[in-house]
């Protein structure tokens, strides 16, 4: 989860005050706009359910009107507190954050028209258009759960998919934008994607071998099945010449297993494929098209060749913003990663596109995924349980300074203690880098990967 706070308004109160309001966007995109009391407040609910050594400093209230340079330093030190939140997994996996989240989310963006409920279109695998009646605030996973019960998927594999807000780019073809996380309301996000976006629900993991839980059930096989026939329509999967006369054949047969079992041997099956853009790697500015597959991304470059460049062999990647002075409105973002080429050199590849936080955000789940497996037999500690008492008095406040009660909009919140899901093998969340010309000091943060310190001779 990335956060930062690019800009702030001078904002107008109902009593005809005047207030700061912080842009806050998450994973590139804009979430909310907060003031700084809210904020405060934020912090105090914190410090109810952890232990106060580990919430990050809270800038001071000051008495006076702050100055401008006062006011930069403020935004600065929130957007710091923020990215420090966000390293605290306890904190950032915790229901009571989510929930924090989407009702500002909902405070900042949800109109006076949007009726307390409303219906969402999302596209089934098969192109399929459901509507789901949901409520503007409602979380992503409930939302996911409302489509397994619409289309009797049991429960239990709800959780194999995930939500994706897609657009048509530049060529009028549609593309993955984002995938949407529990924070965010889908209703909200797809609302705030612009006309042509829509939402669609696709498979959430990288290793196929979780096909076969799927395809133990008629509907997940439906919708399995049907993935693959949309990614080979538009040529994402790449099956060669001797795959290709048995698969025509297994499909005129219907025989959706012998279609799947084969598929997994195909090129690019499982992939998520990005927007043409352009790399350093192996000369500068040079075109290519990335497959993030399992463990992987491949660079496919104009000429047909690949490149392939494993996950356990990245020991760090970065996110930059370079905002040019002439062009402040269309910032350009690159990501960056430390590769292992070979065992004594590492080489820094950087990739330059419009899609690199949802890049760097598919690089952290197959780091995610990898090292649940391999911690799958060790032990996890768990988080304590929070009392009841507790729960019940944790308040969001309100940009007019009402309270409302976060357990009675979202059910009782709690730490998540499930070790499974929580994200592990990486020391460092993502911030963004600016470069204007100006004389501003940015850190250079890095993501470290844990999976490269498991990496082997044979991995090399």
């Amino acid at each position: 989860m990335h956060f930062s706070i690019p800009e702030t308004e001078n904002l107008q109160d109902k009593d005809g005050s005047y207030y700061q309001g912080y842009h806050v966007h998450i994973n590139g995109n804009h979430h909310c706009t907060l003031r700084y009391k809210q904020l405060r407040h934020l912090h105090d609910q914190l410090k109810k359910l952890f232990s106060h050594d580990t919430i990050p400093e809270f800038p001071s209230k000051k008495l006076l009107p702050l100055t401008t340079l006062q006011l930069e330093e403020r935004r600065l030190f929130l957007e710091k507190y923020l990215q420090s939140l966000a390293l605290d997994h306890r904190i950032s996996n915790s229901t009571f954050f989510h929930a924090f989240l989407r009702m500002a989310q909902n405070e900042t963006h949800l109109s006076s028209d949007d009726q307390k409920n409303v219906h969402i279109r999302i596209t089934l695998p098969g192109e399929e258009v459901i509507s789901i009646p949901v409520t503007p605030i409602q979380e992503t996973a409930s939302v996911i759960k409302r489509v397994a019960q619409h289309i009797g998927l049991p429960e239990e594999l709800a959780d194999y998919f995930a939500l994706f807000v897609q657009d048509a780019n530049e060529f009028n073809q549609y593309c993955l934008v984002r995938r949407l996380l529990n924070y965010e309301s889908p209703f909200l996000a797809v609302k705030l994607s612009g006309e042509s976006a829509s939402l669609v629900i696709r498979k959430s993991y990288w290793d196929t071998t979780y096909d076969d839980e799927l395809l133990k059930d008629p509907v997940g096989t439906k919708l399995v099945y049907n993935q693959f026939q949309d990614d080979y329509k538009r040529y994402w999967i790449q099956p060669n010449e001797q795959q290709l006369i048995p698969l025509k054949r297994l499909m005129e047969q219907n025989k959706q297993h012998d279609v799947m079992k084969l598929a997994r041997q195909m090129r690019f099956y499982g992939s998520v494929n990005f927007l043409p853009c352009l790399t350093d790697f192996p000369t500068p500015r040079t075109s290519v098209s990335i497959h993030a597959l399992n463990k992987e991304l491949v660079f496919r470059y104009p000429d047909l060749s690949e490149r392939s460049f494993r996950v356990t062999r990245m020991r760090t990647w970065r996110i930059t913003t370079i905002v040019q002075e002439h062009r402040l409105d269309h910032p350009k973002l690159e990501l960056s990663f430390e590769y292992l080429l070979s065992k004594d050199r590492l080489q820094w590849i950087t990739v330059e596109s419009t899609q690199v936080i949802f890049l760097s955000l598919c690089l952290q789940s197959m780091v995610e995924e990898l090292m649940r497996k391999q911690q799958e037999a060790g032990s996890c500690s768990t988080f304590p349980k929070l009392a009841d008492e507790v729960i019940q008095k944790l308040t969001f406040l309100g940009k007019n300074g009402t309270l409302l009660c976060i357990s009675e909009s979202t059910g009782k919140t709690r730490i998540s203690k499930d070790p499974i899901k929580n994200p592990l093998g990486l020391k460092e969340s993502i911030r963004v880098r600016f470069r204007n010309g100006r004389n501003h000091s940015f850190e250079e943060a890095r993501i470290e990967n844990h999976a490269f310190e498991d990496i082997r001779d044979e991995d090399l």
